[in-house]
């Protein structure tokens, strides 16, 4: 048996997909929801557990454990036959040890160093500061094992011995960005020395690298050390906690977006689980890129100070230009500063938060009325210099008067003055366009998909839904081929696609009665016979222009006959 095989034979493909979505059971062996992979209200995603397939009726999508695996995670297949070997407990033949993927080498290492660092925090005798810190924070044990929270000791050399040690090399430990190389001498030092660790680990939980607290408040380092760019460390690319919320993400079609490390753990532990951290940095499109796998809603949670707010505005900027829905949330005043502290006090204020959630523009009006004021000219301005941007890019004319009317209200000025304000700022849009983009041809309309085309992809599904019916009503076969013998499949033809067919048959079929199918079935055969009639008329047409075009009387004599019988 080679890998895939015995891959196969231990995961269930059913129980794979509700990890990521929840399904119900819809016929024999079939169970559907809603799919992953576009938007719909009405379920039209089956997995069959009986074929171990998958299918979505809505955008024609299917396959098997490993396409779901690779659709849903963005993976190459080689990606996704590691990813389910580790989950099926097989080691892969084809990948000796001795041609381990560079990656995979510094995965290894960094779940060595990132064991090493909670075995610190739990032992060493020198770490009662950074436990008495964890525990004001409110990381029990359970919860540090979960998140891998770990202490760096005090010392040069202390990591950097242990894992040479366990046979890695110094070359090693630097690639992983573990260790630096020494500016003076030979040798190499721990990056990493008297912090609070922080595992961050990729989408599919894979050790990508550390981040490490300062625990003494008056050394002159930076408060937080992050493991540098690696092979398989990139800022852009991580989401911290995303491998633990994709789950819950997908469920809640939403994605809270934090800044702290602190703020998701917290949350995670209190029962909130469908938060990430960016690490208080804008999010890249990358990091965009990875959410949308997951959810095309956001709510972002920055910190309410210049670093957060401009954060977050670069942030909204480019999700919205990817198609993102934003709200921003709000923590309530005067009560804590970021969310890990608003959860401590109390966990139902943060559920109210994020239910309650403004849209963006929203959030923008109140902030700049509290930024500015207001009160005078100047202030007055400046409010609509952070606003009507954002009334341009609403398409809709009665909400974009709807806010001005409100502007209008709160800053004591004529609307009038507020809509000359956004047609001059519109004109200058459009001038600075023009300025920079460059002409260009515009390709032609896309023409109509010809009828005949048309007829042909409806043929082709009514001979797909005949032959899911033969798949489970063997005995109809007769009733076809007395009728359309010419387009009735061969059983060898039904038995290749029978995996498709039988998610279809629960797809089409489900809790029908004996009677019910036998007239669907010969409702199918008949609009099979109407759109090879159809095509035939088509065809015959055509041959009948070409016989005129060269005045061929018999042959139009004799296609007419063949025409008037298809009616």
């Amino acid at each position: 048996m080679d890998d895939v095989q015995e891959i196969k034979s231990r995961i269930d493909i059913i129980d794979t997909i509700q990890d990521y979505l929840p399904l119900k059971p819809a016929g024999s062996g079939s169970f559907k929801g809603l799919c992953p992979f576009h938007g719909e209200n009405t379920p039209s995603f089956f997995g069959n557990r009986p074929r171990q397939s998958w299918h979505c009726f809505g955008c024609d999508q299917g396959g098997d454990l490993f396409d779901f695996v690779m659709r849903m995670e963005g993976m190459e297949f080689r990606e996704a036959l590691e990813l389910l070997a580790q989950k099926a407990g097989v080691t892969l033949t084809s990948q000796p040890p001795k041609d381990r993927s560079e990656k995979q080498r510094i995965f290894e290492i960094n779940a060595q160093a990132s064991k090493w660092f909670r075995n610190q925090l739990l032992n060493n005798p020198t770490a009662d500061h950074a436990r008495t810190y964890a525990e004001t924070r409110g990381i029990d044990s359970l919860n540090g094992d979960i998140w891998k929270i770990g202490y760096a000791p005090d010392g040069w050399d202390a990591l950097t011995d242990a894992l040479k040690a366990e046979g890695i090399t110094e070359s090693e430990l630097v690639l992983a960005g573990l260790a630096g190389q020494r500016q003076t001498g030979s040798g190499i030092y721990s990056r990493f020395r008297d912090r609070l660790m922080f595992t961050i680990s990729d989408r599919n939980g894979n050790c990508v690298g550390f981040t490490g607290r300062l625990l003494t408040p008056d050394a002159k380092e930076s408060k937080y050390v992050n493991t540098p760019e690696t092979p398989v460390y990139k800022k852009s690319e991580i989401l911290y906690g995303l491998e633990k919320a994709k789950g819950d993400i997908k469920r809640n079609d939403l994605v809270v977006i934090v800044e702290g490390n602190m703020d998701v753990i917290t949350s995670h532990i209190h029962g909130v689980q469908h938060v990430v951290a960016s690490s208080g940095t804008a999010l890249t499109e990358l990091q965009l890129h990875l959410i949308k796998r997951y959810t095309s809603n956001i709510a972002f949670a920055f910190d309410a100070d210049a670093g957060g707010i401009a954060a977050a505005k670069r942030g909204v900027d480019l999700a919205r230009q990817m198609g993102f829905s934003i709200r921003m949330i709000l923590l309530p005043d005067g009560v804590a500063k970021d969310p890990d502290e608003l959860i401590r006090k109390d966990v139902t204020l943060w559920k109210d938060a994020i239910a309650s959630a403004p849209e963006y523009i929203e959030w923008l009006y109140r902030l700049s009325f509290r930024s500015w004021g207001g009160h005078d000219p100047e202030s007055k301005k400046k409010i609509a210099q952070d606003l009507l941007p954002e009334f341009l890019r609403i398409q809709s004319p009665i909400e974009r008067d709807s806010w001005i009317v409100r502007l209008s209200d709160d800053l004591g000025v004529a609307t009038d003055a507020i809509r000359d304000a956004i047609h001059n700022a519109q004109r200058t849009q459009q001038q600075t366009k023009r300025q920079y983009t460059q002409p260009f041809h515009e390709k032609p309309p896309l023409t109509n998909e010809p009828e005949q085309s048309k007829e042909k992809s409806r043929l082709e599904s009514l001979r797909e839904q005949l032959m899911a019916y033969l798949l489970i009503k063997p005995e109809l076969r007769e009733l076809a081929e007395s009728t359309i013998s010419e387009y009735t499949p061969a059983s060898e033809e039904i038995e290749e696609r029978a995996s498709f067919l039988a998610i279809l048959a629960d797809h089409e079929i489900e809790d029908r009665s004996e009677k019910t199918m036998q007239w669907e079935f010969e409702r199918i055969v008949s609009q099979i016979r109407t759109c090879l009639d159809k095509e035939r008329r088509q065809d015959i047409e055509q041959q009948m222009k070409d016989a005129e075009r060269i005045g061929d009387t018999e042959r139009i004599r004799t296609l007419s006959a063949e025409f008037q019988k298809l009616f």
